[in-house]
């Protein structure tokens, strides 16, 4: 898409971080919204602001509800028009008692995986038939992480095997939609300035359990949190690269370096682990590329 002007964005995970820093590019263009959150009062400080620049609605929303989700984009189109772009930004750390596998339980997988993974899937099922039957321009922005791409310790398992989901979905559909005209952009940020840590904590019910069988879960968890504080991207940086990815229908956007070591080194290991190359192979790489032709 060269514009969002006068285009109607939908965008979960909108009342503050990644989400609002979208919001905000996007209004500065002409776009209308509907941002969609849990947090209602910061869903009506979001709306305030933008108000001033653009038409905007809120609607509260958990991304795991399928009947809520389709009732909200239902009430977008009736007020906004046809959503031509659609954000699936919303999104939960693990939190520390989904980061060790003492603690770790069927609570913390269903609450990391149901949000990070499964309101990705309810937004794609929901919006994108929808946008293929009006054919484009239009546009899906799917936030996953630099954790969703390679992997530099052991204690996010869970946030890290929700988000390479959301990598592997991205990647796939996104060759699909180009056939009708419509773009893909993946989000794969580092650290960045958001409310993650705060939202997981208020509203996966498995942190009160892993809070009550260790007495220094929380002061572990400010000093985990502490630590990184200082290096927090800028969400509306972010939300500026990701406009700047839709108007050149870019994949990949990267809000930063920071998984650039991790990434290569991922990348030598499964090359170093293959064997040498046979006629087999060749024969196949052969046959693959006159299937994509």
């Amino acid at each position: 898409m060269q514009t969002v002007s006068d285009s109607t964005a939908f965008i979960t995970g909108a009342a503050s971080g990644i989400g609002l820093g979208m919001a905000r590019a996007f209004a500065a263009e002409g776009a209308k919204l509907a941002l969609a959150d849990l947090d209602e009062d910061a869903l009506g400080q979001a709306k305030r602001e933008l108000d001033a620049i653009t038409e905007v609605i809120t609607i509260p929303l958990d991304v795991r509800d399928r009947e809520a989700m389709a009732a909200a984009a239902d009430r977008t189109e009736r007020e906004l028009g046809p959503v031509a772009v659609l954000c699936n930004n919303a999104g939960v750390g693990s939190g520390m008692g989904g980061m060790n596998l003492e603690t770790m339980s069927y609570e913390h997988w269903d609450h990391t995986l149901g949000v990070n993974l499964g309101g990705v899937v309810n937004g794609v099922q929901t919006f994108v038939p929808r946008m293929v039957e009006r054919g484009g321009p239009a546009h899906v922005v799917n936030t996953s992480s630099g954790s969703g791409l390679a992997v530099t310790g052991g204690a996010q398992f869970m946030y890290c095997a929700s988000k390479y989901a959301v990598t592997g979905l991205s990647e796939t559909i996104g060759n699909l939609l180009k056939l009708y005209g419509i773009g893909l952009t993946l989000v794969s940020p580092g650290f960045v300035a958001t409310r993650i840590a705060e939202t997981t904590r208020r509203l996966d019910p498995a942190e009160a359990e892993a809070e009550s069988m260790d007495p220094e879960y929380r002061e572990k968890l400010e000093r985990f949190e502490a630590l990184f504080e200082p290096f927090g991207q800028d969400p509306d940086e972010v939300g500026t690269m990701v406009l700047e990815a839709i108007h050149n229908d870019r994949l990949y956007c990267q809000p930063d370096r920071l998984m650039a070591e991790p990434i290569q080194a991922r990348c030598r290991a499964l090359l170093e682990a293959m064997p040498q190359e046979t006629e087999r192979d060749r024969k196949m790489a052969e046959m693959l590329e006159k299937a994509r032709r």
